[in-house]
């Protein structure tokens, strides 16, 4: 039998988000965006951008709280190329992009993930920290 569980919750940064139509939310499972900023799922793939853990269980339309990965969330000013909720966010001359990491040999700096959607211009949380040096483009 495995050790009772532990949590230290003190400087996580804890947000509700609605559970998608038709998607469930595990208590203890990673959860991604899914279909708008402020819902999610559970997560199905190893390449899935999660974006943290489900501090409850909740059926599709249900709240639950979400532990985020990352240390706060940011606004940031959003690159040519977009921004995509859940992708990891690169710099680009006029604020920041998606990054595709993984399959390449030229350096990335991931400055954090999207938690927005969002245009050229547009002002979007990005969620600080968890993320570093990878190859990609």
């Amino acid at each position: 039998m495995a050790a009772r569980a532990f949590e230290i919750l003190q400087y996580a940064t804890i947000r509700p988000y609605t559970v998608a139509s038709g998607k469930t939310g595990t208590r203890g499972f990673a959860v991604k965006h899914s279909g708008a900023d402020d819902a999610v799922e559970d997560m199905a793939a190893v390449g899935d951008n999660c974006i943290g853990i489900a501090l409850e269980a909740g059926a599709a339309l249900a709240a639950i709280r979400v532990a985020l990965f990352g240390n706060g969330v940011a606004k940031v000013k959003v690159g040519t190329g977009g921004a995509t909720r859940g992708a990891p966010a690169k710099f680009a001359a006029n604020g920041l992009t998606d990054a595709t990491v993984g399959g390449a040999t030229t350096k990335l700096v991931v400055l954090g993930q999207f938690m927005q959607t969002g245009v050229v211009g547009d002002l979007v949380g990005v969620n600080l920290g968890g993320f570093s040096f990878t190859v990609g483009s």
